[in-house]
């Protein structure tokens, strides 16, 4: 009986890894990218978003599939039938659509060879098309929302309801984040409103806070954590406003979507800085966090410029967990 292969994404470090093992069994991939762009260039966005998914026997790719998220496409890189057990093709594809799922998308396509029919109807896919041709690839596709999680299917229905298309998550690179349910109070913001954060986030806060007050800095919170619903109703009252929902999209993200929800981020300013406004990034407060808030485990992650097309948001901070030296 052969080795159950472990199925998992592929780390930063193994790019070069498994670039080498697509060159040398499927160079037609090498071709479907930008042209003149290397190949572990184009598979390094896939790595960084979580889309390269493989599965590994003895240390040896049994296995490597790639979600292309903007064309809502499966790509079956390479599998070796000769270390592959029978239920890791099966166990490869759930984990791609899984990652599918979490960017918002309700329903996957991919290009399947004609002796790959049958175990593709197993899996749940259908034929796109009814005039595919037998002798070349045949796309089919497979709605993934009836398997999704009750909260994942919640997020679904909240976007039909804002018109928040099914491609926010991957024009932004942003997964969904499911609702924080331990939560910590750690006291009341500057509105008097208590907020509450992940426990661990919240010790990680209390020792941020008290050694910036050590060093004469003062941190005042502004937002910790917010749930999805809570989150549709700031887009609904912008929308009442007459804003039109993608320009919404560019200051608050989508329900689901908002790292709030993990009850890990934090919203701040400084005395005398305008709420959420970016000449906090005028202030000591914010020269303070950029040097030292990293020893606590909190990062800029909204930074100037930054790749999931959000304004920069020098205020917001988020627990990683350890301190990222």
């Amino acid at each position: 009986m052969k080795q159950q292969a472990q199925i998992r994404l592929a780390k930063p470090e193994e790019l070069e890894a498994v670039a080498r093992v697509i060159e040398a069994r499927l160079p037609d991939l090498v071709q479907s990218g930008s042209q003149g762009t290397p190949l572990k260039h184009q598979l390094g966005g896939l790595l960084e978003d979580g889309c390269l998914v493989v599965a590994e026997v003895d240390g040896r790719y049994a296995g490597v599939l790639a979600l292309d998220l903007l064309k809502q496409q499966l790509i079956a890189c390479h599998l070796n039938p000769a270390l592959l057990d029978k239920s890791a093709p099966r166990r490869l594809i759930a984990a791609a659509e899984q990652r599918a799922l979490l960017y918002g998308l309700r329903s996957l396509r991919c290009n399947i060879q004609p002796a790959a029919v049958r175990f593709m109807f197993s899996i749940g896919y259908d034929l796109e098309s009814e005039e595919a041709d037998a002798d070349g690839p045949i796309p089919v596709r497979k709605s993934l929302e009836a398997n999704a999680e009750d909260w994942i299917r919640d997020v679904f229905q909240l976007h039909r309801q804002l018109g928040i298309a099914e491609s926010y998550g991957p024009r932004h690179r942003l997964t969904m984040i499911e609702d924080c349910r331990n939560l910590e109070s750690i006291g009341f913001d500057i509105y008097e409103r208590e907020q509450w954060l992940h426990p661990g986030a919240a010790a990680a806060w209390r020792r941020m806070s008290g050694a910036a007050a050590s060093a004469g800095i003062v941190l005042q919170v502004v937002s910790a954590y917010r749930g999805r619903d809570y989150q549709a109703g700031l887009i609904r009252a912008k929308l009442e406003k007459g804003w039109g929902i993608e320009r919404i999209l560019t200051v608050s993200a989508a329900p689901g979507f908002s790292q709030h929800h993990s009850g890990r981020a934090l919203d701040l300013k400084a005395p005398g800085s305008v709420v959420l406004e970016e000449d906090f990034a005028e202030t000591e407060a914010y020269r303070w966090l950029a040097a030292n808030a990293r020893y606590f485990g909190f990062v800029e992650t909204l930074g100037r410029n930054n790749r999931h097309g959000i304004i920069w948001e020098p205020w917001h901070w988020y627990f990683k967990g350890a301190a990222a030296n």
